[in-house]
């Protein structure tokens, strides 16, 4: 649950619209390459997590990495914030607001963290049924035609699903943890559950929109919701987007409990005061990155130290420590 809420978390608004301008319809096509090479991954990270056993330099370059996670993400909800919920309040007030539960949840018992996902459950079938309702609304054509000979456009495509790996490398810091045996049908059922998530909502945006029409929708998820009438609330997008201020919010705090941790395991540095002044300095910074071109920006390059952090620097650890055993 906790990698599913780091993977999800902030980038299942987001990632659809830069895939569907590269790939067009061969979208869920590519999406569905990237599913196989998302298993892969972790199938390799469950064999070789054992020899993963970072030292402090590479620790405290992952603190860098999951820093600038933080500030993308940070930036890129309250832009969005801004504009579809609080348009006229200080972009400021929200990010105190979403970094202060982050700072108490990290302030206090490392199991409050750790049992934050287990109290957002709920969003996740919700979500679902709301994006369900747009069933009627779907034309099935729109899959089609595929054209998979430009090799170009896909590899594009499979660049930009990166960003659905984000927070995968969370994995071979857990891992070790886990008494229990994960091979087998538990890494096959996160994969699905990942893959299902991801998917579905890819494919819903490709059958509700004309595949040109994306070019001038930059939040397709949102419009989505915002087309459905329900009874029950006036603006579904709204009630929506509250769910995602409390997924990202909940993922968010994670990427500062790993930042804290690796500090307390790698560094033997617990100090309080550190964990104060970096979130008050990623306030200043996120805040400073809150615009639509500059988070625009962020999340543009991310996809780059993603690779890095998530395939290379695993590799070398990995490979480094089995010389080392031999």
């Amino acid at each position: 649950m906790l990698l599913f809420v780091v993977q999800t978390g902030t980038v299942f608004v987001s990632f659809q619209h830069r895939l569907i301008i590269e790939a067009k319809t061969n979208s869920w096509v590519v999406f569905i390459i990237a599913g196989i090479f998302h298993y892969i991954q972790i199938l390799l990270y469950e064999k070789y997590y054992e020899r993963f056993k970072p030292g402090r330099l590479v620790a405290g370059l992952y603190i860098a990495y999951w820093s600038l996670t933080i500030v993308t993400f940070l930036a890129y909800l309250n832009y969005t914030l801004s504009v579809w919920i609080f348009p006229n309040t200080p972009q400021i007030v929200t990010m105190v607001i979403i970094v202060g539960v982050s700072l108490y949840a990290n302030m206090t018992r490392i199991e409050t963290v750790i049992n934050l996902p287990a109290t957002i459950l709920p969003l996740f079938p919700i979500f679902i049924l709301f994006l369900f309702m747009a069933i009627p609304d779907l034309v099935w054509t729109r899959l089609f035609p595929l054209d998979l000979t430009d090799i170009i456009p896909l590899l594009k495509g499979l660049f930009m699903a990166q960003a659905t790996f984000l927070g995968i490398e969370f994995y071979l810091f857990f891992r070790k943890y886990v008494i229990q045996k994960v091979k087998g049908m538990p890494l096959f059922i996160y994969q699905s559950a990942w893959f299902f998530f991801f998917f579905t909502i890819l494919v819903f945006i490709l059958l509700f929109y004309p595949i040109n029409a994306i070019d001038f929708l930059p939040e397709p998820l949102l419009n989505i919701l915002k087309s459905q009438k329900v009874t029950f609330v006036e603006r579904l997008d709204l009630f929506f987007l509250f769910i995602w201020v409390i997924w990202s919010v909940v993922a968010i705090t994670l990427y500062f409990f790993m930042c804290v941790q690796a500090r307390r395991i790698y560094f033997n540095n617990e100090s309080k005061f550190l964990t104060i002044l970096s979130h008050f300095l990623l306030i200043i910074i996120s805040s400073f990155f809150a615009t639509k071109d500059r988070s625009n920006f962020l999340r543009e390059i991310i996809v780059y130290p993603q690779l890095l952090f998530t395939i290379v620097i695993p590799l070398i650890v990995i490979l480094m420590n089995r010389r080392n055993k031999k």
